[in-house]
């Protein structure tokens, strides 16, 4: 904060010393202002004390949401087949949270949760596939409808 009211003191005052130099119609002046206001901007952003603009995400929403979802089930997926092959490296509050989430006590139900697991997985990454696959032919409808030679 001291930075940005050190840069606007100096701004201002070779601002002042400008202005009792030379005589300036209006446009000239607006110029002047406009230039000093670029160079304050940059100056601020380069300091990386105060940004006009936030960085927004490339991906919408949606498609954040069917991803972390799919993340979400492949970990599940990965802990029940360490369980089912018999590895203690999994942690046993995670292993009896999981083993009653699903009710999965005998080895039977544990291969039925696995195979329900990858089938959602395919089903959300296909579900993810199509919903691009739409959006791609809705872009290149537009496209075909604005750049018609």
């Amino acid at each position: 904060m001291f930075k940005i009211k050190a840069i606007m003191q100096t701004a201002n005052k070779a601002m002042e010393e400008t202005l009792d130099e030379i005589d300036l119609n209006i446009t000239q002046l607006n110029r002047l202002i406009c230039a000093a206001a670029t160079v304050i901007t940059e100056e601020i952003n380069g300091t990386g004390e105060y940004k006009l603009e936030t960085q927004r995400s490339k991906t919408p929403p949606w498609v954040r949401r069917i991803q972390e979802s799919i993340n979400d089930i492949r970990k599940e997926l990965s802990t029940f087949v360490e369980i089912k092959g018999g590895n203690r490296k999994t942690q046993n509050i995670k292993r009896t949270r999981l083993l009653k989430k699903y009710n999965t006590e005998k080895k039977e139900n544990l291969d039925r949760v696995i195979e329900e697991f990858k089938q959602k997985v395919s089903a959300k990454t296909e579900r993810l596939s199509r919903y691009r696959k739409r959006q791609n032919q809705y872009y290149q409808n537009k496209l075909f409808r604005t750049d018609c030679k």
